[in-house]
């Protein structure tokens, strides 16, 4: 399986990504930024190092200087490539993909993923297949560094880290033994509370899947319970997503953690919110409150992020646990969110439940399904049948709303898959409306 898009290029290794393409679209990437320096960081999955050489060696043939930061947090890598006035930036990361699968994203000069444009020019080097390969004396140099000191510093300023620190918390957090877990202590120390760590050893090997979705949190949820934290978080692999557990021990969905920062940052700073169409109509609960325009994009951080920086945007975010303040940086970015949830726990005073218990509440009920490629975009013609008569939104896929919810089918941006994702006051009505896809998807796909 291979997926190849304006963000970069994703698969699973081994099989449908070997070197020799890692190689190739480093090469491509060297030819975008036009031999200006890039910076390159990976996730702590045990082929990352094997992807990280031949990535390395096709931009330093391109004539680019690398700066290697080793295993790092993406959101920390988009920190370091704005601070270094780089050309951008390589995460090797497969995000909230399986141990299988890996990836190149890549980053542009302003710390931001490649918008839809950009991504498209990287394609176009790497379809042409024509990569200028430097002379001996024009060969990239490569050298390392360690970014997470000046990444915390800038967070300890940014966040009201006193009030963090007076609060005395307890927190537990889950690091899926990805790339933030080496950081799990550098965090807590910045911000002053009582670390309670769970899977923080990069072995390479992750004990759960790395999507932060309550499923995956029953470890952290007896944690939680068992010490009498006062809260818990759940982190990808990357530390670019995170899910949240009250301290009265309920997982919650990771479609709370964005309305529930933006309540916080919009309370202070109103402006406009981007998300995309499939994250919960919480947020556009929260920015009405707010008195905040709410604008939804295609799924994705090109189009998040493009779409944030054309209409000014306070904070955007995804329903999958992203979370970005462009003031901060425009990244979706775990230790802030989480910082920002300590902190708005400790300004308040309020448990994480109360703050929970202020959104209102939805269901949501989120299902994939496998469709080759090259059926998608027909099975979804075929879907949208279905919805013949009703009010359907085509920004991303099919979206079909009515007086209790919403309901969406897509392509997958990271997968050969459909996603299939309802919302509804009632619990039984969403299940009900994704079941009624599903079935129709079985027969469409044998």
């Amino acid at each position: 399986m291979l997926k190849i898009g304006i963000s970069g290029v994703r698969g699973i290794v081994g099989t449908s990504m070997p070197p020799t393409l890692i190689m190739d679209f480093a090469s491509a990437f060297g030819a975008f930024v036009d031999h200006k320096p890039v910076v390159l960081g990976r996730d702590t999955r045990i082929h990352s190092p094997m992807l990280r050489a031949a990535c390395v060696s096709a931009l330093l043939s391109s004539g680019c200087d690398v700066l290697d930061l080793g295993v790092c947090p993406t959101p920390i890598l988009q920190k370091t490539v704005r601070r270094r006035k780089a050309g951008g930036g390589v995460s090797i990361t497969a995000g909230h993909n399986d141990i299988s699968w890996n990836a190149l994203a890549f980053i542009g000069p302003e710390g931001v993923f490649l918008n839809p444009f950009q991504g498209e020019e990287v394609l176009d080097f790497y379809h042409l297949g024509k990569f200028e390969k430097a002379a001996v004396d024009d060969l990239g140099r490569l050298s390392f560094a360690e970014a997470a000191e000046p990444y915390f510093d800038e967070l300890r300023v940014f966040l009201d880290a006193p009030a963090v620190r007076a609060a005395r918390f307890k927190v537990v957090i889950d690091a899926c033994a990805g790339a933030g877990a080496p950081l799990l202590g550098r965090f807590a120390e910045t911000l002053g509370f009582d670390l309670i760590p769970i899977n923080d050893e990069p072995n390479g090997f992750f004990p759960h899947d790395p999507e932060p979705r309550p499923r995956n949190a029953a470890q952290s949820v007896s944690v939680v319970k068992i010490t009498g934290a006062d809260a818990g978080f759940l982190l990808n692999s990357d530390a670019g997503r995170v899910s949240l557990i009250s301290e009265t021990a309920e997982a919650l969905s990771e479609e709370f953690t964005f309305p529930l920062v933006a309540d916080a940052v919009l309370s202070r700073h109103p402006g406009p919110v981007v998300t995309n169409y499939s994250t919960s109509r919480m947020i556009e609960d929260v920015a009405r409150a707010r008195r905040c325009p709410l604008i939804r994009t295609r799924v994705g951080p090109a189009h998040i992020f493009m779409t944030l920086e054309q209409e000014d945007g306070i904070l955007a975010g995804e329903g999958s646990g992203g979370v970005a303040v462009p003031a901060f940086q425009p990244a979706f970015d775990a230790f802030l969110a989480m910082g920002l949830v300590l902190e708005t726990m400790a300004k308040t005073g309020k448990r994480l439940s109360a703050l929970v218990g202020q959104l209102p509440r939805y269901h949501i009920v989120k299902e994939k399904v496998y469709c080759p490629a090259s059926r998608i975009h027909g099975v979804i013609s075929e879907i949208a049948k279905m919805f013949h008569g009703r009010d359907v939104d085509t920004g991303d896929g099919i979206r079909a709303g009515d007086k209790y919810g919403w309901i969406q089918v897509r392509a997958s941006g990271t997968e050969p898959m459909l996603r299939v994702v309802a919302e509804d006051r009632s619990k039984e009505r969403a299940r009900a409306k994704v079941d009624e896809i599903l079935q129709a998807l079985e027969l469409m796909i044998r």
